[in-house]
């Protein structure tokens, strides 16, 4: 399902570690707080539904976090989240957490850390590579509870979306190639297109938002990249951010 970029280490060796720190954590009744960085929401979908199967097996239920702007202190809604002792949480989307910066779940972990550790939380938390350094910047005491750190920065091996490419497409050989034009000419509106485009196909949305926006930093006037805006955000389940995005759009008021 994925080509492994992480040299040294497989996907599914890398996946076998997180379920062990987790098993390790449920068989002697500790917490445990995992870092998963990730690029591709693809990667980690794929990656969550392992670890799911694996941990229904064992008689344990994932469930899923999504912090927004009303559910952003994490480390206390789990402390209060029923049969939290049979759970696994994945915890995702740190920055739409609002607040000053989009900084508020960042603040509320590193102040309500002690209750992941007190109520024997298991957690994952997915973060985005900018999350991955904005974390330990404004929630270093919660960083410094991690139990361990990998890294999924795999490219999708399958083709993603109704206009895929042919399998066996080493996408991330077009995206270097893309780079490399793009560190000469960093201006060139085409080479953000195409690696925007790319980006949102292999579900490297963080990336995709920002060549959609350096476009329109480059060329104002090119209103269609809205569009490709909104839908990335719709992608990322951020209704409200993709309905803002359409209104900028003339027209469409």
């Amino acid at each position: 399902m994925a080509t492994g970029k992480n040299d040294t280490i497989s996907l599914k060796d890398r996946i076998a570690i997180l379920f062990d720190e987790l098993e390790m954590a449920i068989k002697w009744d500790r917490p445990c707080i995992l870092f998963a960085v990730y690029q591709s929401e693809y990667i980690k979908e794929e990656v969550q539904s392992v670890l799911q199967h694996a941990l229904r097996k064992k008689g344990n239920e994932a469930l899923k976090y999504a912090v927004d702007k009303t559910h952003y202190d994490v480390a206390l809604d789990l402390r209060d989240q029923a049969g939290r002792k049979q759970c696994v949480f994945f915890i995702s989307g740190l920055s739409w957490g609002g607040g000053k910066g989009r900084l508020n779940a960042y603040h509320a972990l590193n102040m309500h850390r002690e209750y992941l550790v007190e109520e024997k939380i298991r957690s994952i938390f997915w973060l985005t590579k900018r999350e991955a350094r904005l974390l330990p910047r404004h929630a270093p005491d919660f960083w410094a509870f991690r139990y361990n750190v990998i890294e999924f920065l795999d490219y999708p091996s399958r083709p993603v979306g109704k206009n895929a490419d042919s399998p066996g497409v080493d996408y991330q050989q077009k995206v270097e190639r893309i780079r490399a034009g793009l560190s000469t000419n960093p201006h060139d509106v085409i080479l953000h297109k195409k690696i925007a485009g790319l980006y949102n196909k292999l579900g490297f949305f963080e990336d995709a938002l920002a060549h959609y926006y350096r476009i329109l930093r480059i060329s104002p006037k090119e209103v269609d990249i809205w569009f490709d805006i909104a839908e990335v955000y719709k992608k990322m389940d951020h209704a409200e951010n993709a309905a803002r995005i359409l209104k900028k759009i003339p027209g469409l008021e």
